[in-house]
């Protein structure tokens, strides 16, 4: 079913027009599960007595699900292992996309060029660390001028960026566009919650830039015709330059911008079937700080991303890839554990997410499956010696290895701007040495557009 979420007219003066676009909407949240695996010891045996000793203390990274002030130590300590303990929440929180408001101008630049002024304003319902003092600021999430002809469109200013752009476009059109999915830390100060985002897929992120976009090329000009039904092929490419993302830890310097790309491919036959591919990508340098004596002074996190979705009557169905490194798990080009090791080398990743959405009439029924992996480093593959005997080692991180999520859920589209959304997410995640961490999520709520 289409809904009503393009643009409102608010005014028009002469050839320039005021418009306007949002939402608004919350949802119930709860979540029941493990708790984050917690530091425990690893065990050896003395070889001057024989005896179980503890070698040293593992601590898990990266990844999974902490929630400190919901973690209930429901058993006692042992030698071994710190009581993991579970989660118990609910909250009353906004969706995967939050409320938002958009304001924008535009008007001609030229006889055949089009200039564009946009604002796009986010906030959320839920109070910031449940506290109803503490105010909800507003987050101006986009604001950019876009010029547009026939030879294209440059857009500078704050936007979505290219890589990932088209594969976080799955899991808001199939999947958890109005609806919640993976809440993400539950108890965080407050934001939009993650959808399938961390399970397979990257989010795509906001950042400065300028982008140009090719206008959108008919590679294929001749006319074509199938049972009847105009067939059109459509190509185009964007490139932008954007705002660098500071790695951190040993690499906090930037220098240069950060290129993305995307290449976009669609046919349609009609309005009974149309397929979008793509294929994104990204490339971030960071440098040393300081004099350096020996190594390289830089390191550079870099992926793709690929994908497409068809789309036959009713049935729509998409699949999107990753593959870099340095990426992390949430967003792409994050800070964590997850991206590099404590030397600062990035860790290799890939991930997989498959999206399934049948719309009848009103509802629409969702399913997914996504899974993230993140591979070792060398140092994360040499042990260090214990603390009983240097004959006795262990691997005192035990790094994420994935996050697999499997989702479904539906949506009653009451009117084209009032969407009623109910959802349901397993998370299970998994670290190298063995810790586990599996958390149920049920989400209902409701959205109004326009």
């Amino acid at each position: 079913m289409k809904n009503a979420m393009a643009e409102k007219i608010l005014a028009h003066d002469g050839d320039w027009t005021v418009f306007g676009d949002g939402r608004v909407g919350a949802f119930f949240s709860g979540v029941d599960g493990d708790g984050f695996p917690q530091h425990k010891s690893a065990l050896g045996t003395d070889p001057a007595t024989g005896e179980t000793v503890v070698v040293g203390t593992i601590t898990p990274r990266g990844g999974g699900n902490s929630e400190a002030a919901s973690e209930q130590q429901q058993k006692p300590f042992t030698l071994d292992q710190v009581s993991q303990g579970r989660i118990e929440r609910m909250r009353f929180r906004s969706g995967m996309i939050a409320n938002t408001f958009g304001f924008g101008v535009r008007g001609p630049l030229t006889e055949r060029t089009t200039v564009k002024g946009y604002i796009q304003i986010w906030a959320w319902v839920e109070n910031q660390g449940e506290q109803k003092s503490l105010i909800n600021y507003a987050d101006v999430r986009q604001g950019y001028v876009k010029a547009e002809g026939p030879w294209g469109s440059v857009l500078v200013g704050r936007t979505r960026g290219l890589f990932s752009r088209a594969a976080t476009d799955i899991d808001t059109m199939y999947g958890h566009g109005f609806g919640v999915g993976y809440p993400g830390s539950i108890d965080s100060a407050g934001g939009p919650t993650q959808g399938q985002i961390g399970f397979g897929l990257l989010g795509s992120g906001f950042s400065s830039g300028v982008v140009y976009a090719t206008p959108v090329i008919n590679y294929l000009p001749w006319k074509t015709r199938l049972f009847g039904y105009p067939f059109e092929h459509r190509l185009q490419l964007s490139i932008g330059a954007f705002d660098p993302v500071q790695l951190q830890g040993a690499w906090p310097r930037t220098k240069w911008v950060r290129p993305e790309a995307e290449l976009t491919v669609e046919e349609a036959l009609g309005q009974i079937v149309k397929a979008f591919a793509f294929i994104n990508a990204t490339y971030q340098r960071a440098y040393k700080t300081g004099y350096v004596a020996d190594g390289p002074d830089y390191t550079a996190a870099k992926g793709i991303t690929y994908g497409g979705r068809l789309e036959l009557g009713p049935v729509h169905l998409g699949f999107t890839g990753l593959y870099g490194y340095g990426l992390g798990l949430n967003y792409a080009l994050e800070v964590s554990d997850a991206a590099m090791d404590q030397p600062g080398d990035m860790r290799k990743s890939d991930g997989y997410y498959a999206q399934l959405q049948v719309a009848i009439k009103k509802v629409d029924v969702s399913a997914s499956w996504g899974i993230t992996r993140i591979f070792l480093t060398d140092f994360d593959r040499t042990p260090v010696a214990g603390t009983v005997s240097p004959t006795l080692t262990y691997f005192p991180i035990s790094v994420i290895k994935h996050q697999q999520g499997i989702s479904c859920g539906a949506v009653y589209h009451a009117r084209p701007w009032l969407h009623i959304d109910v959802d349901l997410f397993r998370a299970d995640f998994a670290w190298y040495e063995g810790e586990k961490q599996v958390i149920y999520v049920a989400n209902g709520g409701m959205m109004f557009t326009w």
